[in-house]
């Protein structure tokens, strides 16, 4: 299935998850939404992220794959490279590596 967009919900107080929010897009080649894990709308517009809760207690970095056809496969902490993957721009898999490392690193 074709990727759509990505979702990357981060914690706009932290610093390295706003890195992502901020750099992500230039690493991918489809449109990034980026939501604040502080957003009680959140689990109302993504139902199936209430699955997720480190996400939404920003205990860890999340990146939702949007499909096609609407639906959205989330990935958590460093996993989410591997969801990004068929959307990366070429020679970008180090800087989104770095990326989701740093946050995760700052989380524990």
């Amino acid at each position: 299935m074709r990727v759509r967009e990505l979702v990357v919900v981060y914690d706009v107080g932290c610093a390295h998850c706003s890195r992502i929010a901020r750099e992500l897009p230039d690493c991918v080649t489809v449109r990034v939404r980026v939501r604040s894990c502080q957003d009680p709308a959140l689990p109302d517009i993504y139902p199936n992220l209430r699955r997720y809760p480190a996400i939404t207690r920003c205990a860890t970095p999340g990146i939702g794959v949007v499909r096609t056809d609407g639906s959205v496969r989330w990935w958590t902490g460093l996993r989410g490279v591997v969801g990004i993957t068929p959307v990366l721009r070429p020679g970008a898999l180090p800087t989104a590596v770095t990326l989701l490392r740093t946050a995760l690193k700052a989380r524990r």
